[in-house]
C-alpha cells in the first residue's frame, strides 16, 4: 500500500534523531530491528538573539541586536556513536554540552555598550539581571523500542533509553545587581551572586574543578494511523548529576578598584567580597521534550509541524519532505524562535542538515552529520 512506503521511507529518513527540529535530542524510537550496524551521529545547535555568533564569540564586537524583554542564548551540543544488535537495541557513546543563558535587556545594553566602548547616557541605571544553567558530560546510552499495538491501518510504539553519565563541566546560577553611567565613559557597578560552577564566567578566578556522577532518561511514544502519526519525544525526564567539590561562588562584586584605558574608559576590575568554596551538589538536568504531527500527502510528500521545549522556551516548526528516491530525499524546515531555516539532506546512509537565520551574519546556526553503516 502506498502509506506503507511512505511510512518506510519515513523512518529512514526522519527517524533518527539528526532530524526533525532543532534542538538535539536523542530519539529512543529510532529503528531497533535492522541487521547489526554501525551509527554515527552530531548535532551542534548555538544559538542567542543579541549578537552574531562572529560577535558573541569576539568579544561581543559587533552588531547588536536590539529588542524588548529578556535575550536568550542556547547552546545544545550532542554526539553519538554506537551499534544497533540486531535482536538487542543500541548500545553506544556519547558526548553532550548544553548551556542556557538568560539575561535582561539592560544587562545586554549594558554589556554590548561597554565591550565596546560606546558613549554611555550619563546618569542611566541598568537593571543587571543574568542565569545560567549547563553542563558538559560523557556517557554511555541503551536504548529500545517496542510496539505496543498493531492493528489494520493503527501503530503505537514505544521507545526509551537510559544514560550514564561523566560530567566535567558545570553551570548554575544567577547574577543580580545594577550599574550606573557616571559619564560618558565611566560607570559603577554592584551586583550579588550565586553561583556554582567548573569555570567562572563572571570574573577571574582559577580553581580546580569537581566531577560528577549521574544518569539520566528518555522515552518516546509514537501514534500512527494510515498517512497521519504524532510523537512525543522527552529527553532528560529524571536527569540527575552528583557533582564532587564543585566550586561555589556566593559573593558581593563591585568596580570599586576600577582602573581607565588609554582612552580614559573604565576597565572592569572587581572587587569580591563573600563567600568561595566548594560544596556536594545534585543537578537536575534540563528537560528537554519535542511534540511532532505529520503528515504523507502523497508517496512522495510529507508535511509536519511541531514544537521542541527547553529550560522554558519553545521553538515552534514546520517541515516539508520530498522523497526522490530509496536512496535520496531532501527536508527544508523553518524555526520561529530565532527565524532559522534549514535544509536536511539523505543520500544512501548518510544525512547531512544546515540550519541557519542569515546566509552570512548568522546568530543561529545548528549543524547534523549523521551516518549509519551496516555490517
Amino acid at each position: 500500500m502506498i502509506y506503507r512506503t511512505v511510512v518506510v521511507y519515513g523512518l529512514l529518513f526522519v527517524s533518527g534523531t539528526a532530524y526533525a527540529g532543532p534542538l538535539s535530542l536523542f530519539n529512543p524510537l529510532m529503528p531497533h530491528k535492522s541487521p547489526t550496524s554501525l551509527y554515527i551521529n552530531t548535532q551542534t545547535m548555538l544559538s542567542n538573539d543579541a549578537f552574531s555568533l562572529h560577535a558573541l564569540f569576539d568579544d561581543f564586537h559587533g552588531k547588536f541586536y536590539e529588542q524588548e524583554g529578556d535575550y536568550s542564548a542556547i547552546g545544545d551540543i550532542r554526539y553519538d556513536i554506537g551499534t544497533l544488535i540486531e535482536g538487542v537495541g543500541y548500545f553506544g557513546y556519547v558526548y553532550r554540552k548544553e548551556a542556557v543563558i538568560k539575561a535582561s535587556d539592560d544587562t545586554m545594553r549594558f554589556i554590548y555598550q561597554v565591550s565596546n566602548e560606546h558613549p554611555l547616557n550619563v546618569n542611566e541605571q541598568y537593571d543587571i539581571a543574568l542565569e545560567i544553567e549547563g553542563f558538559a558530560a560523557h556517557g554511555l546510552t541503551l536504548s529500545n523500542r517496542h510496539t505496543l499495538y498493531a492493528k489494520g491501518d493503527i501503530e503505537w510504539s514505544i521507545g526509551y533509553a537510559v544514560e550514564l553519565l561523566y560530567a566535567a563541566e558545570a553551570q548554575h546560577g544567577n547574577a543580580v545587581g545594577s550599574a550606573v553611567a557616571l559619564g560618558e565613559k565611566d560607570y559603577d557597578v554592584h551586583w550579588r551572586s550565586d553561583y556554582l560552577y567548573t569555570d567562572n564566567y563572571l570574573y577571574d578566578y582559577d580553581v580546580s574543578p569537581g566531577h560528577g556522577l549521574g544518569y539520566t532518561s528518555h522515552v518516546a511514544l509514537q501514534f500512527r494511523y494510515k498517512q497521519f502519526s504524532a510523537s512525543i519525544i522527552s529527553n532528560d525526564l529524571m536527569g540527575r548529576i552528583y557533582w564532587k567539590n564543585l566550586p561555589i561562588s556566593k559573593v558581593s562584586i563591585s568596580s570599586a578598584n576600577k582602573s581607565y584605558d588609554a582612552n580614559g574608559y573604565a576597565q572592569y576590575e572587581p572587587l569580591i567580597s563573600g563567600y568561595e568554596g566548594k560544596i556536594d551538589y545534585i543537578q537536575k538536568l534540563m528537560r528537554k521534550w519535542r511534540l511532532k504531527l505529520a503528515y504523507a500527502y502523497t508517496d512522495s510528500d510529507r508535511y509536519e509541524v511541531g514544537m521542541d521545549h527547553m529550560y522554558g522556551y519553545d521553538l515552534p516548526y514546520i517541515q516539508y519532505a520530498h522523497i526522490f528516491t530509496e536512496d535520496i530525499a531532501m527536508q527544508v524546515s523553518y524555526e520561529s524562535f530565532f527565524s532559522m531555516v534549514g535544509i536536511d539532506v539523505k543520500y544512501k546512509n548518510l544525512k547531512a542538515a544546515i540550519y541557519t537565520n542569515h546566509l552570512t551574519n548568522p546568530s543561529a546556526m545548528k549543524f547534523d552529520l549523521a551516518y549509519t553503516y551496516q555490517f
